[in-house]
């Protein structure tokens, strides 16, 4: 699941967030619901993710839904 991804990651700050890395998302409408989204982040504030409705997408983490619904940012651990 994305919590366990979330949990299982090496949580990096916002601004040393690296091609790669994982971009966690929470479904409510504050910042304590838990992890339900994650995305991959590519370059220039993009993302690749996917959704049943939507399928894969690239989005960019400037889009207001994504920034409101923004969680943490985390490495894979090796």
């Amino acid at each position: 699941t994305a919590q366990a991804q979330y949990n299982n990651s090496e949580h990096i700050d916002l601004g040393d967030l690296q091609e790669g890395d994982l971009v966690f998302f929470h479904s409510g409408s504050s910042r304590s619901k838990s992890v339900s989204h994650v995305g991959v982040y590519m370059l220039n504030n993009k993302f690749v993710h996917a959704s049943t409705s939507n399928g894969v997408t690239i989005s960019d983490l400037n889009e207001t839904y994504w920034k409101q619904h923004y969680y943490a940012v985390g490495r894979v651990i090796k």
